[in-house]
């Protein structure tokens, strides 16, 4: 088989991780950022796109090394060897089924097109960036990223020697113990070239002051973030509830979970909902104290008087409407119409406030702001000039 053959086997495996993979980052990116919050308070660009490209490259490598899929009644009749544990057998393949000869460089550039050569070349190639990896953002020694690079590629070899998690009869791919060593080898040369690599990019300790220092300021995506856990919160204990009260009885049952989500917690935790325990925030007065029990309950008011009721006030509204035929209807309708303007009143204001990171009007009213309780762990010599722009940005 042609060399160009054997590249558009490999383009196969890269297609389908071009596919996967943007539903594997939607499933990951919300608990990645909730990570970040957690450990920085704050997200970075840059620190995303390294962290993600890097299970691209595991996902590339993952179906590289188990596509394409032949028919398992194919398989099931394969007499090949399973295992080849003789190391640097592959030299001696190169030797006899190749055009290439040691002594003679005009040989070289052919044998590149050949599978035997290619095989080996590609082996070494695949693991070169893990090696880049974890050298430069995990910051692992030469050890590790040793150890690292060979567990990988044990993994490979496990993963083909299982017939792909035993759900062929058989291994349709060979464990090679010489593929142990050439991925090794990879990661060891990738270990190598990361100082050329980082020679471009930030440090890892660059990157994680910078998330630090932007962690400092509470974004806009960040409360919100802590916002739409307690709503989530809200609404798993209210259909909890649902199904073990009866109607009758589910107005108190709700109020019950307010109070106990928006006034006991954050009166016990010092101004943290759960939803701000995830990202790392808390609640206090504009002078950096902890807030009034008040306090709390005016910050949280429109949350349980608009926003979590307003799904059903519309519907209540609708049913009314529907149903009611009288002069009393006029009074619904100004009774909605003010609710609406009250609730959009809100919601602009809400916004408006979180991206030109301004207080709005009900914590205004309450005199309370929202404060990072991440431990900030900047070095002394950490120059904050470049950043201040950063200050002024809306989110994270």
């Amino acid at each position: 088989m042609k060399g160009n053959d054997h590249m558009s086997l490999y383009l196969i495996p890269i297609q389908t991780a071009l596919f996967v993979f943007p539903i594997l980052a939607v499933i990951l990116t919300i608990p990645y950022i909730l990570h970040q919050y957690r450990h920085y308070g704050a997200t970075l660009p840059l620190r995303i796109l390294i962290v993600f490209s890097f299970i691209f490259y595991l996902l590339c490598c993952y179906f590289l090394v188990s596509l394409p899929l032949p028919p398992i009644e194919e398989v099931a009749h394969y007499t090949t060897p399973k295992m080849q544990l003789i190391p640097f057998a592959s030299l001696k393949d190169i030797s006899l089924t190749t055009s290439f000869v040691w002594d003679d460089p005009t040989t070289y550039l052919r044998a590149l097109n050949e599978f035997s050569v290619l095989q080996v070349l590609f082996n070494i190639f695949m693991t070169i960036p893990f090696g880049i990896y974890l050298h430069y953002y995990f910051e692992y020694s030469f050890k590790k990223t040793m150890l690292c690079s060979f567990l990988l590629s044990l993994s490979f070899e496990c993963l083909q020697l299982s017939g792909l998690f035993f759900i062929y009869p058989r291994p349709y791919r060979l464990f090679d113990v010489d593929d142990l060593i050439t991925n090794t080898l990879g990661g060891v040369i990738g270990y190598g070239l990361t100082p050329i690599v980082a020679h471009f990019l930030p440090s890892r300790e660059k990157l994680d002051e910078r998330s630090y220092h932007k962690g400092m300021r509470v974004s806009a995506m960040r409360r919100m973030f802590a916002f739409a856990i307690d709503i989530i919160v809200t609404l798993i204990l209210y259909i909890i509830i649902s199904f073990l009260l009866p109607l009758r009885f589910h107005f108190y049952g709700y109020l019950i979970i307010i109070l106990l989500l928006y006034f006991i917690v954050p009166c016990l935790s010092k101004g943290r909902t759960l939803g701000k325990m995830m990202v790392k925030i808390r609640l206090v007065n504009f002078q950096n104290q902890n807030a009034k029990w008040y306090q709390y309950l005016l910050h949280f008011l429109p949350t349980y008087l608009l926003i979590l009721p307003f799904p059903y006030i519309v519907l209540a509204f609708i049913l009314i409407f529907m149903k009611v035929d009288s002069p009393l209807l006029y009074v619904w309708y100004a009774g909605f119409a003010l609710y609406l303007a009250i609730y959009l009143f809100y919601v602009f204001d809400a916004m408006l406030s979180m991206f030109q990171h301004k207080e709005n009007i009900y914590d205004k009213i309450g005199k309370v702001k929202n404060i990072s309780t991440i431990k900030v762990k900047l070095s002394k010599d950490y120059d904050h000039t470049d950043l201040e722009r950063e200050e002024n940005e809306c989110t994270s």
